[in-house]
């Protein structure tokens, strides 16, 4: 269920003086505030606010008026109907791969029961809340009406100024987030307003089936299916207001218009001599009170303030390179980012964290360092500490299933999934993708470097136990060469590879040999016994292959390998050897070089993607 409730009030705010720390933080931070001044379309990144578990993403407006963007949320998730073909997801097993010389059933998907498989893919999906907008004249206002837009996001305190023309009278907007609620405040100014003519929209869309058709979603829910869900008006006279807001619907209760969710907000006939409104929308999974606009106003920047001034900070005023400037702006708008999107208690956020849906709004195991390790390196612990080791915590059993259920002893991590099944969502990659499973060793290496104590080890103890059983289990002794091989199936880290094939991929590898001597390593200082296995199965495994003097993607490989496109189009995980993988007896770090000059020869500049330059700049 979701409650949406409102609190109104008039607003006056004025921001506090900010003492000033050793580095100007404030100076460097508001250098970097987003202005617009051109309307954007539904190719455009919209501007957020929002606390890590919430955000609402805006339009020129400040609001999400004439582009329908997302609320969205950790905790708000929905299950569609099951197949129309009468499928069950219960009936789904897997789909069997020869491993090792025995059938093993990997999350693929199943060509016999395919909707079955599409609906656990697409299933739990993360709704969209409710869309918030302007309404001029009683009817939508198109992006054609607006002019002299001009719009502001102030980076230190958190929030976003609008400002426009509409029918020539000028709108005022003010959008807020709220750190300690699922909230977003607004504060509207206009006499369009006062002359009633201006108010505010609320629509609340319904999930559509999840076809791959809606594996990306940027505008998420649909508005064709009324009679799915239910809204209503509830009056608990609970209420704080001082101007009154008068809220109606559109359409009856019970209608099959695609605006049977549609919501009126405006000043009730009493107020309508004040030009501005102001009101909270808070969401939240059962019903409470929500905070006025004025104590969210005060909190948010407090909040905002606190985060800029706690942890590490780079100013690169001083510097002489031209690149100093963008590089600066890219940290600063990167850590509001992460703040919005990234910062959710006990779970990794999807890959375009809180802005729209991908993958159906699930996150990616393999990417959780990328996405949440950076808060630890940036000295904001707590935030890390919010995350882990609460999200593999929530995992366990699910993982401790499916590890059984395939043969294997402890944990086997999931690849793409989501805080309440935590099922691994069938996938040609996903069944088989090999890189997560030693990220627990990483990340728990990264908790205790901020606090080494014994409270630090038995709090990631058994996570970390359960996951080297599992590492341990998996590797397979090959009778032949005496050392324990990863695979196949696999996939690596560049998911480039033929999985049915693939074996001992050179930086899977080199990151297994990590995990295990970093479980055994967390063993020793517990003072607790080290499984044999672990040890036994870490000194023999095999190395990263090598042809011709460098490390090749996987083993089999002859030297021209660095011929063929489809490899080296993307052989970042040769460059992972080093930098981002920490020293380890698998890699030897001359050999490791040589590779990185190699790949820079073929990796050239028109084909690095995504994530392939933070890589390039670690390694």
């Amino acid at each position: 269920m979701r409650v949406l409730q409102f609190a109104a009030i008039c607003v006056l705010f004025v921001a506090p003086d900010h003492a000033n720390a050793r580095i100007n933080r404030k100076r460097v931070v508001s250098e970097f505030n987003i202005v617009r001044t051109n309307l954007i379309n539904n190719e455009t990144t919209p501007l957020q606010v929002g606390n890590g578990n919430f955000a609402f993403n805006v339009d020129n407006t400040g609001m999400q008026t004439f582009l329908p963007f997302n609320t969205l949320s950790s905790w708000a998730w929905h299950n569609d109907s099951l197949p129309a073909n009468g499928e069950s997801p219960l009936d789904y097993h897997g789909v069997v791969r020869e491993t090792y010389g025995r059938n093993v059933s990997y999350d693929l998907p199943d060509p016999k029961l395919k909707q079955a498989t599409q609906w656990l893919i697409g299933n739990p999906n993360r709704i969209n809340l409710g869309r918030i907008g302007l309404i001029y004249k009683g009817a939508a206002i198109s992006s054609s009406q607006i002019t002299q837009p001009k719009q502001s996001l102030d980076l230190w305190n958190g929030y976003i100024t609008s400002t426009f023309k509409l029918d020539g009278k000028t709108v005022k907007v003010t959008t807020q987030g709220d750190f300690d609620e699922d909230a977003v405040a607004f504060s509207i100014e206009s006499e369009l307003v006062k002359s009633g003519w201006l108010a505010v929209a609320l629509d609340f869309p319904y999930p559509p089936i999840h076809t791959t058709a809606y594996k990306y979603e940027v505008f998420a829910g649909v508005y064709d299916f009324p009679l799915n869900h239910t809204t209503s008006i509830v009056n608990d006279n609970k209420g704080r207001s001082t101007t009154k807001l008068s809220l109606a619907r559109n359409e009856p209760e019970g209608s099959n218009s695609i605006s049977a969710h549609r919501y009126t907000l405006k000043p009730s006939s009493a107020s309508q001599k004040s030009s501005k409104i102001s009101f909270t929308a808070q969401f939240s999974p059962d019903q409470r009170l929500p905070s006025l606009p004025s104590a969210v106003s005060k909190r948010n920047k407090l909040e905002w303030n606190k985060y800029w001034e706690e942890g590490g900070f780079v100013d690169f005023t001083a510097s002489s390179n031209p690149n100093a400037t963008e590089l600066q702006r890219r940290i600063i708008t990167s850590q509001y980012h992460v703040r919005v999107n990234s910062a959710a208690e006990g779970q990794s956020p999807q890959e375009s964290g809180l802005m729209n849906n991908g993958w159906y709004g699930k996150f990616h195991m393999e990417m959780v360092v990328w996405h949440n390790a950076h808060w630890a390196t940036w000295g904001k612990q707590k935030y890390f500490n919010n995350i882990f080791p609460e999200l593999y915590e929530r995992l366990l059993p699910s993982s401790l299933a499916r590890a059984q259920s395939m043969g294997w002893e402890g944990v086997r991590w999931p690849k793409m999934t989501d805080p309440i099944y935590g099922i691994n969502s069938p996938g040609d990659i996903n069944g088989v993708l090999l890189w997560q499973q030693p990220h627990p060793m990483y990340l728990a290496q990264l908790a205790y470097q901020e606090s080494p104590t014994r409270k630090t080890l038995q709090k990631w103890d058994r996570v970390l136990t359960e996951t080297a059983n599992y590492m341990a289990s998996y590797a397979n002794l090959n009778t032949t060469t005496g050392k324990y091989d990863l695979g196949p199936p696999s996939y690596g880290v560049t998911e480039n590879t033929p999985p049915n094939s693939t074996r001992n991929l050179a930086y899977e590898l080199a990151y297994w040999r990590y995990g295990l001597d970093a479980a055994q390593t967390w063993k020793r200082k517990l003072g607790q016994r080290i499984p044999e296995k672990w040890t036994r199965v870490a000194s023999n495994l095999a190395s990263p292959p090598i042809v011709d003097g460098l490390y090749a993607v996987y083993d089999g490989l002859n030297s021209s390998w660095w011929n063929d496109p489809k490899l080296t189009g993307d052989p970042r995980s040769l460059i992972m050897l080093q930098g981002i993988l920490p020293n380890t007896p698998a890699v030897d770090p001359s050999i490791a070089l040589r590779t990185a000059d190699k790949v820079a020869q073929v990796w050239t500049d028109d084909k690095i993607r995504g994530w392939g330059r933070p890589v390039l700049a670690i390694n």
